[in-house]
């Protein structure tokens, strides 16, 4: 049974839709697996990473820490405080 004209264009429109919210879905789903693989990931040890962001402020120390060669906390532990102290003075 053939549809009326003007059923045609919804019938196309909500198919648009559908497609368009499963490829959103399929989407999300990628990128929260991915996140919950890279959540875990640190370069240097959390206990360490703490202890930097206590002195120097979180955001100096995730800045440091990726910058930094791997596993090297002293790297890491000056690079903080010269970004600390960049902003510091700045203000």
């Amino acid at each position: 049974m053939p549809l009326p004209q003007q059923y045609e264009s919804v019938l196309g429109f909500a198919t648009t839709i559908v497609a368009v919210a499963g490829v959103a879905v399929i989407g999300r789903t990628m990128t929260g697996a991915m996140a919950e693989q890279l959540a875990g990931h640190h370069s240097i040890p959390p206990e360490d990473l703490r202890r930097i962001a206590d002195k120097y402020g979180w955001w100096a120390a995730r800045r440091a820490e990726a910058s930094v060669p791997h596993m090297d906390v002293e790297a890491c532990e000056r690079e903080a405080k010269r970004l600390y102290e960049v902003i510091k003075y700045r203000r």
